[in-house]
């Protein structure tokens, strides 16, 4: 019986001793393509280390940040009153290719019911705010002086401030619109698209997409303005330059390149950790800690998890982290691939598909497929695949708002052309050299815009979208949806105003 027991334990001791090499292997060999690969990364020219990324000092007398912080020692923060809680809706869709104007309404109607004095009142109250923030948006830059040496985890308070500002300036237009006041309602709108601008080189992922977001706040209120009829060509063709130089993909290259070099460099960091889990769950503000009732069970259940969160330390120090490294890097790389081919081809659709397929081919269509991290529970897990996953997204919201400036600029083109002719042009082409440079491509597939003029004499101007399947410029969802936004149809549509019936049919409709 006793030599039964050693055989079983050298046995045990075997199959441990087998599993400890071939996790050594492993980590040998999956370090060495870390560094195999990061070289060769190197020698293409590509930036790994992100002090080499870090925005120029910017001269005081260029940058816009003194009257920003300017602009909010006079606005309340957080911000309150019915720009926070019940802003005027702009180019709020009543249904698909539909959407009200908003500056028209003898009340503003969102979640609650404001009166137009109301509005004028709360502007009226933060008006020396915005001066300073048309003036900060008057500079040819506006740098926040961030601390990039604290990594991708710096704090990033002035992002908030950004979107608040764009939520005084989009109010504020369509303020002016309904007293009937275009040129004042001009300027608010151009100085929300010189935020949009001057920002454009902090090398942040989030900074980006915070520009897009109020880029689509800009876009609802663009929308809004070209409804008035009091607009002037002065006006318009300010605008439509303001939206020509929006630009966000090299933006867009320049912030994935610097996601990149901090996710690497957080996974360097993460492995002088004696508990990385520990650390990384700290970084968010969260705790793996468990509270229980203090009884014999729950000192079990805490051995055990203490057990798994240790082996699976010890597992990602020696083997995965290099994995998740790699992974980084590689997926990483194909989204800056991406953005590189979409800044030179003038399109997505190549470029996304290739993404995918290439996304397919590294197994990073599949996070979460390692069993015995899931066994283990492993929360460094979301640093490989899952991450790479969760920055691809950029790309299609990137997309949208490319979609958005295109259909903009269009359609301010065409308005000018009606102010001066007198009627609709009857192709893109009209508008060449008059009023664009060159016929509007659609970022979708690359081919003309989309547009024709209707029987009833309003105009079709239309993307084909996301899936760059021409439907005749449909703007309803596709089947299992029933959202009316632009980019959720079939087509991504310019919306014409919706009838005062159209309307009363959405708030009749509303859920009780």
């Amino acid at each position: 019986m006793k030599k039964r027991w050693v055989k079983l334990l050298l046995v045990l001791a075997t199959v441990l001793a087998v599993l400890c090499l071939r996790f050594l292997i492993s980590s040998v060999h999956s370090k060495d393509a870390v560094n195999r690969y990061k070289e060769k990364l190197r020698a293409a020219g590509e930036i790994l280390d992100s002090n080499e990324l870090i925005p120029p000092h910017v001269d005081p007398e260029k940058n816009g940040l003194e009257y920003f912080n300017e602009a909010f020692r006079l606005v309340p923060h957080p911000m309150a009153g019915m720009l926070s809680s019940n802003p005027p809706p702009a180019m709020k869709m009543m249904a698909s290719g539909k959407a009200m104007v908003g500056w028209q309404q003898p009340e503003i109607i969102d979640d609650s019911t404001n009166s137009w004095a109301d509005l004028e009142q709360e502007l009226q109250s933060e008006s020396s705010g915005m001066d300073f923030l048309r003036r900060a948006a008057g500079r040819p830059q506006l740098n926040f002086e961030l601390a990039y040496s604290q990594g991708a985890y710096l704090p990033l308070p002035h992002l908030i401030r950004m979107k608040n500002a764009a939520m005084m300036l989009s109010p504020a237009v369509l303020a002016d619109l309904h007293r009937g006041n275009s040129a004042s309602a001009a300027t608010n709108l151009h100085a929300l698209l010189l935020m949009v601008n001057v920002w454009k080189d902090e090398p942040i992922l989030i900074s980006q997409l915070v520009r897009i977001a109020i880029a689509s706040i800009a876009f609802n209120a663009q929308w809004e303005f070209l409804q008035a009829t009091n607009i002037t060509d002065e006006q318009l063709a300010m605008l439509e330059n303001d939206w020509t130089n929006a630009r966000f993909v090299q933006p867009m290259e320049n912030a994935l390149v610097m996601e990149r070099a901090w996710a690497s460099l957080n996974i360097q960091k993460l492995r002088t950790s004696t508990s990385p889990s520990s650390t990384y769950a700290g970084m968010f503000g969260s705790s793996s800690a468990r509270s229980g009732s203090g009884d014999w069970l729950d000192t079990i259940k805490d051995v055990g998890a203490s057990a798994k969160r240790k082996t699976s330390d010890t597992l990602w120090h020696f083997s995965w982290s290099y994995d998740d490294e790699l992974n980084v890097l590689q997926g990483e790389q194909v989204l800056i691939e991406s953005a590189r081919q979409i800044r030179t081809d003038g399109y997505f659709k190549n470029a996304l598909a290739d993404r995918d397929r290439k996304f397919a081919a590294l197994g990073l269509a599949r996070p979460g497929t390692n069993w015995l991290r899931d066994q283990l529970d492993d929360v460094l897990a979301g640093l490989g695949p899952e991450s790479v996953q969760s920055v691809a997204h950029v790309l299609d919201r990137l997309m949208a708002y490319e979609t958005f400036r295109t259909l903009a600029t269009s359609a301010i083109a065409l308005k000018r052309y009606q102010l001066r002719h007198g009627t609709l042009p009857p192709a893109l082409t009209a508008l060449v050299p008059e009023f664009l440079s060159e016929v509007p491509r659609d970022p979708a597939d690359g081919n003309p815009l989309r547009y024709r003029v209707n029987p009833n004499g309003a105009f079709l101007l239309y993307s084909v979208g996301k899936d760059g399947i021409d439907d005749g410029g449909d703007p309803t969802a596709a089947p299992g949806s029933t959202s009316t936004q632009l980019q959720r149809g079939r087509d991504w549509v310019w919306p014409q105003p919706a009838t005062a019936e159209e309307i009363q049919k959405f708030y009749d409709n509303l859920p009780k």
